[in-house]
């Protein structure tokens, strides 16, 4: 066996790890749908000022990317995109959210909205820590 190290955001071969981890988890767990899930937030001018990107998969919403501009903050936009997403991933039957954070981002607005701590890793980046969120819904 030969192993290459690419760097390189998709080289060729890599879309099949990807096919190959989908069908070991088909086969373990049954089909799920992975539903991509986008919420943006446009100002009068039809500006993006904050968004939400994720997806809906394994019984999960997961939030990959959560971003309100510095201008607009503090005023419940954050509260109100990550409620519409939520909301969104109950409709397609999910059970939960989870995400990461970083001490220096919004550990704290997460808790507000009724996340809990899960994990989380030291140093990452030095000086920081990765924290890992979830919130099961009742």
């Amino acid at each position: 066996m030969q192993i290459e190290v690419l760097e390189d955001a998709n080289p060729p071969g890599a879309d099949d790890v990807t096919a190959g981890l989908r069908a070991h988890m088909i086969a373990q767990t049954g089909t799920w749908p992975l539903i991509p899930l986008t919420l943006l937030m446009r100002d009068a001018d039809s500006q993006v000022r904050g968004g939400i990107r994720g997806q809906i998969v394994l019984g999960w919403l997961q939030v990959d990317h959560f971003w309100v501009d510095e201008a607009v903050r503090g005023q419940g936009h954050g509260a109100r995109l990550l409620d519409l997403a939520e909301e969104a991933a109950r409709r397609h039957g999910a059970i939960g959210a989870q995400l990461t954070t970083s001490t220096f981002q919004a550990p704290g607005f997460y808790r507000k909205q009724g996340y809990a701590e899960i994990g989380r890793l030291k140093d990452r980046p030095l000086g920081h820590d990765r924290i890992w969120m979830a919130k099961r819904w009742g």
